[in-house]
């Protein structure tokens, strides 16, 4: 009988992975490194399989050097959810290379150090992630505010398993030092799967969260923004959300609302924060909701055009804020405070029917 080692079948599911992203994402905006993310993972997984399960050896050299490379690249593709600037310029770029050459140097002359750097690298980048999302969800200047918590909570994940990565790198490594090889599979495994879990997050980065396109310049420059009190500010954001209508635009995020009020979207996050207990995100939603309920009430329109003009672009996201500021979904809502949906008249009102 052919042996097919199981982490063959975990590199095919990531080449599928790949290939489904790549097939859904329509827009021009992907988000590469997560791309590259998951053919990496496939090779490694692959080269694993040789290893264990054909007892290749010269894998076990190239493995570690291509480990390097996965936190790097997750937070390549963090930055481009969180800055404008996508891939650092190249004199930072080389930094990321560094634990790269290190590896491959020290495959040569003190291989007992190779998985020490790979541990390091790992929990280095996990805690640099991390601190980017210390703000919450404001942390995502460049990220559509409706899907920012979707997106927060995915890049958390994905930081928690770099640092899952490097415990398990060092469970190996321990295993190897004190002779208990006969653990090495089970680990290897497990982290196969714990892999599968965070490229599956990261195909939903590249999939769903990109950043919004950008904007003409505004007429005064970003150094003419005002610096504002906490309630000037606030009073300037309810212009623009009552009067101009911007929670309308389905690509709003931080920086672009920042370039509408001209007042930089640090003193708009703690404004918000302060004056009104929640992140932009929620706080623009809540808008976008009230809007929604009165046309919900007001209208006979269908659920997902009420959700499309009120700048949601996604139902679970929509249904997620609607739920979070009324406490029912859309339809409940609308069969609630409807006249005549509420009574005997419902099954004969269009308006009243799921949507």
């Amino acid at each position: 009988m052919i042996f097919i080692p199981i982490e063959f079948m975990f590199s095919a599911q990531m080449l599928f992975l790949f290939i489904h992203v790549v097939r859904n994402d329509d827009t021009a905006n992907k988000n590469r490194p997560f791309l590259i993310l998951i053919l990496l993972s496939a090779v490694q997984s692959f080269l694993l399989g040789l290893r264990w399960g054909y007892d290749v050896e010269a894998t076990s050299y190239i493995v570690p050097i291509l480990a390097t490379l996965v936190p790097a690249l997750v937070y390549a593709g963090v930055l481009n959810v969180v800055e404008r600037d996508r891939w650092p310029m190249a004199p930072r770029l080389a930094v990321h290379y560094l634990p790269t050459v290190l590896v491959i140097g020290l495959t040569f002359v003190w291989r007992e150090a190779v998985d020490i750097v790979v541990v390091v690298t790992f929990l280095s980048y996990a805690v640099v992630i991390l601190r980017l999302l210390l703000p919450g969800t404001d942390a995502l200047g460049i990220t559509p505010l409706d899907g920012a918590e979707s997106t927060y909570r995915a890049i958390f994940f994905a930081a928690l398993s770099l640092l899952s990565f490097a415990l398990l790198d060092t469970i190996l490594f321990l295993s190897f030092m004190w002779k208990h090889v006969e653990y090495v599979p089970s680990v290897i495994l497990f982290a196969n799967f714990a892999a599968l879990v965070m490229l599956g997050l990261a195909a939903t980065l590249a999939s769903n969260s990109r950043s919004a396109p950008e904007t003409p310049q505004q007429p005064r420059r970003i150094e003419e923004e005002e610096e504002l009190s906490g309630s000037a500010t606030i009073v300037r954001i309810e212009e623009l959300m009552n009067e101009g209508k911007v929670y309308r635009d389905a690509n709003l995020n931080l920086e672009r609302l920042a370039r509408k009020a001209l007042i930089p979207s640090r003193q708009i996050s703690q404004a918000i924060n302060r004056s009104a207990g929640m992140n932009v995100s929620q706080y623009v939603n809540g808008y976008r909701i009230a809007e929604a309920c009165d046309l919900l009430q007001a209208t006979r329109r269908s659920v997902t055009d009420i959700m499309f003009d009120v700048g949601f672009q996604t139902k679970s996201n929509f249904n997620r804020e609607f739920r979070r500021v009324t406490g029912m979904t859309p339809q409940a809502w609308r069969n609630k405070y409807t006249p005549g949906c509420d009574g005997a008249e419902a099954a004969s009102n269009p308006s009243c029917a799921p949507q």
